[in-house]
């Protein structure tokens, strides 16, 4: 081995174990401190019920897969801790995420591209954001990311390695369908490498058999999931929302104002198309274009089935490995050919890019879920014994229940059309009693803001605005006074 390429190697080994700091340091830094996010008070309220009942309530009222809700069944069963520390238990599997992404990309273009690929992952700011709460898309992007790492190691496997490698990639072949039907369309990418590669692949069948035997039981709740499960908020196309969607997947947390120009939105998806199209002919005789392919496959059958597969940011959180390692694979190529000056100032600019991103969700609540700490501070500060609250979701009320502010009171929350009548109605017959108006995400439930229009003849005492960067996670609360008399 020449010394330019061991250099390289160590440089490799080096930025590799700066990525894992990285990645320990981003995903438990205060991992407790946060209030709950809305999504994980759903999840600890369905977890907890008994097993028949979870199941039926996940068919009813749920669009995912039961496997991280049954997981989370048996550790509340098993550790009874406050809640936002069982953020300790999702939180590795981001680790595990850099780990695999960088197995994945140091086999298939080298350590070079293994320690960029790796840095990138350990700073992704949505990886980051989603690894740090108590959900399912942790596991998910680290279960796909492995499941791929697998195939790759199986397919050129002998002997016994290869039994226990296409034993542990049908295991999770299973496991990844179970935690998100995000899943099913990785497993759908992989099938087609595997048909292409047929010779070297085809023990993946039996993985593939096995997943679709062990779904036969889910089947019939999965169909009532589907029936209402995924919609987008409007019908989806190659438009603005594609390209939000991939800002907010793949950079959130840099300042609005490198957007605020209309065309600035769609510049983090050209990126992000060149890194794919660059990277995967790099690439091409490997597993990286089926990788990248699940965010093809993601948009393509939202568009054409009107169902949201790609139009959340935290759809494209799968999508976020193998773009790394296209990136990867470009620094590595430019470097082989002797453009270590444009390779070092590519990776020097993703660093710095990602660094600035991942700083501010971690430190600035402006890029980060809401603070129903300072909500409930909020309540508190200005409260009298007689308020009443109107929560817009049901779902914010799982998270406030208990607080100070909140408990004991008359709490008064709507999710569907049917909640409106009784809350306008009680509205209507308490003109005298004061009301906190917690607004959030009102866009899914209350679009024409029917509540809020019932309390406008009311003064306003108390107006104060939580904002976000992303607009469902931004909340105001309003406190209207008693309703004026009427005249006689």
């Amino acid at each position: 081995m020449s010394r330019r390429n061991q250099a390289e190697r160590d440089l490799g080994w080096l930025v590799s174990a700066l990525a894992l700091a990285a990645g320990i340091a981003t995903r438990f830094w205060h991992l407790g401190e946060a209030s709950l996010f809305t999504d994980e008070a759903y999840t600890f309220a369905i977890a907890s019920l008994p097993i028949p009942a979870l199941l039926q309530t996940l068919a009813t009222a749920d669009y995912h897969p039961p496997l991280f809700y049954l997981a989370t069944h048996v550790l509340l069963a098993v550790e009874h801790l406050p809640l936002w520390d069982y953020r300790y238990a999702s939180a590795p599997f981001g680790l595990v995420t850099i780990l695999a992404t960088w197995a994945v990309a140091r086999k298939l273009a080298g350590s070079v591209a293994a320690a960029v690929s790796a840095l990138a992952v350990a700073l992704s700011p949505a990886l980051i954001t989603f690894d740090r709460i108590f959900r399912m898309y942790a596991v998910l992007v680290a279960l796909a990311t492995v499941s791929w790492w697998l195939l790759v190691l199986a397919q050129s496997a002998t002997g016994a390695r290869r039994a226990w490698l296409w034993g542990g990639y049908a295991a999770v072949s299973v496991a990844l369908a179970y935690t998100h039907y995000l899943g099913l369309l990785v497993l759908a990418c992989q099938a087609v490498y595997v048909v292409v590669h047929w010779t070297s692949a085809r023990p993946a069948l039996f993985a593939y058999l096995l997943t679709a035997l062990a779904y036969l039981p889910w089947l019939g709740k999965m169909r009532e999931q589907l029936a209402l499960g995924g919609l987008a908020l409007g019908r989806p196309g190659f438009d603005a929302g594609l390209a939000a969607s991939v800002r907010g997947g793949f950079i959130p947390g840099l300042p609005d104002a490198l957007f605020a120009r209309p065309w600035a939105l769609w510049v983090p998806l050209a990126l992000v198309c060149a890194i794919a199209v660059a990277g995967g002919w790099i690439g091409r005789r490997t597993i990286l274009p089926y990788w990248l392919g699940v965010l093809v496959l993601g948009v393509i059958l939202s568009v054409a089935l009107g169902r949201n597969l790609a139009y959340f940011p935290r759809y494209l959180l799968v999508d976020i490995p193998p773009v790394a390692i296209a990136f990867g694979a470009i620094v590595a190529q430019l470097a082989a050919a002797g453009a270590r000056i444009p390779a070092l100032a590519a990776a020097t600019a993703c660093v710095a890019l990602l660094g600035v991103a991942s700083t501010n969700v971690l430190v600035d609540p402006y890029y980060q879920f809401p603070d129903w700490y300072a909500v409930n501070a909020t309540l508190r500060a200005g409260e009298r014994p007689s308020d009443a609250v109107v929560l817009d979701a049901a779902y914010e009320y799982l998270v406030v229940r208990n607080y100070s502010g909140f408990r004991g009171r008359t709490i008064l929350s709507f999710m569907n059309p049917s909640d409106f009548a009784p809350i306008l109605q009680w509205i209507a017959a308490n003109p005298q009693r004061r009301i906190w108006y917690v607004q959030a995400q009102n866009a899914y439930w209350d679009p024409q803001l029917r509540i809020a229009a019932s309390l406008a003849n009311r003064p306003v005492v108390l107006r104060r605005r939580f904002p976000r960067q992303a607009p469902e996670n931004e909340v105001t609360v309003v406190l209207f006074g008693p309703a004026p008399a009427r005249r006689p």
